[in-house]
């Protein structure tokens, strides 16, 4: 009995070594099947499930005609347009490993000001919109990109026709620039009866302003006001907002709320703490010059998306790409997929 219960359990061993690696092969297989092959790189389905995600997050920055076809065909194009990429940074040496991953994010760091990673961190979910773990993932493309952007790619400089029509069209955009008096006045300690006093002072100057436009110019040059323009009658001559927020967000945005020239703020408390109230003088839209290094900024970083964008495309058509994936064959009516296969 005891001898066949052996060779019992030797036969389900058996089979088990015999049946259970061919399944796990096959997963192995089915995990690492070729979906296409661009130039010397080759797409895999475990590349494509990884990029199901990354391609959502990331496309709201594509173009519109980058879109084509159903997701799954989506996905295809961006791992082929990355793998192009990286073919274009591979044949120039461009190499990106944690050093130079660790050297972008510290150059990043310092150009906003920037000492603390987890304020960092922040600031990029607020100017991406995107987790930081997506963005840090999707840095080392960006840094090929940039190389290349200088290496392969020239984009044109934008033309004056160009900036003077983009602030036409924009000009809510760049804002106002105003003219105004400011008073400001700080509590002489934290006590909530000092916090009142100087609040119901502002508060009585203003209403004696409201009547009597005058008094507020007076007070603005008295004693009593610690704006650091005192002298000249707490006058801050013609500043855009976008300048004043760099330095006062708070002036600035109440600024914007105020209204025309002649309405007085209400009172409130600006960056350091101090109580303040604002009479707005003058009120225009931002002249061009004051805003024009921007403007030739933003077109010219427009300017290197779409010369990028072509120069993938056309980088693209010279490569030789072999695509097997049955769901973009038969959604793309690709007769033969070992020939060289390009979208139009």
């Amino acid at each position: 009995m005891s001898r066949f219960l052996i060779l019992f359990f030797a036969s389900v061993l058996a089979v088990s070594f015999l049946f259970f690696p061919l399944v796990s092969l096959n997963s192995y297989e089915s995990l690492n099947a070729v979906l296409a092959i661009v130039g010397p790189k080759s797409i895999s389905t475990l590349d494509y499930e990884e990029g199901i995600e990354r391609y959502k997050n990331l496309s709201r920055f594509f173009p519109s005609y980058r879109k084509k076809g159903s997701l799954h065909s989506q996905v295809i194009d961006f791992l082929i347009d990355r793998a192009v990429v990286d073919n274009a940074a591979d044949e120039e040496s461009i190499q990106v490993n944690e050093k130079r991953i660790e050297a972008e994010i510290q150059k990043r760091m310092e150009a906003q000001g920037i000492t603390d990673l987890e304020q960092f961190k922040k600031s990029v979910q607020s100017q991406f919109n995107l987790p930081y773990d997506v963005w840090l993932e999707d840095l080392p493309y960006q840094i090929k990109k940039g190389q290349l952007l200088q290496i392969k790619v020239s984009p044109p400089l934008p033309s004056e026709q160009e900036v003077q029509a983009w602030y036409n069209k924009n000009k809510a955009k760049v804002g106002s620039e105003f003219k105004f008096r400011e008073i400001t006045l700080s509590p002489a300690n934290a006590s909530i009866d000092e916090e009142t006093r100087v609040f119901n002072e502002l508060t009585d100057i203003r209403n004696k302003s409201l009547k009597d436009p005058s008094f507020f110019k007076l007070v603005a040059s008295g004693p009593r006001n610690e704006s650091r323009y005192r002298l000249g009658g707490g006058l801050v001559n013609w500043v855009p907002t976008f300048e004043l927020y760099k330095t006062q967000p708070i002036t600035a945005s109440v600024l914007t709320q105020v209204g025309g020239p002649g309405k007085i703020s209400e009172v409130f408390r600006d960056d350091r703490k101090r109580y303040c109230i604002v009479l707005i003088e003058g009120m225009r839209p931002t002249p061009l010059d004051a805003v024009r290094k921007g403007i030739q900024g933003f077109l010219f970083r427009e300017k290197e998306q779409t010369s990028f964008e072509d120069w993938v495309s056309t980088t693209r058509k010279n490569t030789t790409i072999s695509i097997f994936d049955p769901i973009y064959i038969k959604e793309h009516n690709i007769s033969n997929p070992e020939e060289k296969y390009n979208t139009d």
